[in-house]
């Protein structure tokens, strides 16, 4: 029992003695960055902002997310847009028209409001009964900047958004 004593006591010196003299920190080799392998979409801040408009229904293209409320079923066209169907019998959706949204990802609704991430801003939209769906509002730059894939972010004008990257 004496020795496991010793030998646990020992422990930590001898694996800290290991790590002693690892890299030599005034010999350090400095490598430039691996080159950006995907290059930025941007749109025009102003073109960014007319171009939300719910529009005749349109073929899906690249589906991702799904929302489902009150009779609704919303389709993310990744970055184009959301399909909007009256969903009142499953069996049978009826398209009801796209919401054009570049940048778009995401969106959650509270009673008849919607709320979109559109890049970087949040905009806020509402529909009535007869299905008719309005734009209300937008805030401006509530989400950071859309990395690239590989996690790099590269710096725009401030009158573009990044609504997507695409592989160079």
């Amino acid at each position: 029992m004496k020795h496991l004593r010793l030998t646990l006591a020992w422990l930590p010196v001898l694996l800290l003695a290991g790590c002693e003299g690892y890299g030599d920190p005034d010999n350090v080799v400095l490598t430039t960055p691996p080159p950006q392998q995907f290059e930025p979409i941007v749109m025009d801040r102003d073109e960014f902002e007319a171009a939300v408009q719910v529009m005749p229904e349109q073929a899906i293209t690249k589906a991702e997310k799904i929302y489902i409320k009150n009779g609704l079923l919303f389709i993310n066209d990744v970055r184009k847009g959301f399909h909007v169907y009256n969903y009142t019998d499953p069996a049978n959706p009826v398209p009801m028209g796209f919401i054009n949204i570049p940048g778009s990802t995401d969106l959650a609704m509270r009673a008849h409001v919607i709320y979109i991430n559109q890049a970087t801003d949040l905009v806020v939209m509402s529909y009535s009964e007869d299905g008719t769906i309005t734009l209300v509002g937008r805030n401006r730059d509530v989400f950071p900047s859309m990395p690239s894939p590989d996690g790099t972010i590269d710096n725009v004008a401030d009158d573009e958004v990044v609504i997507g990257w695409e592989q160079i």
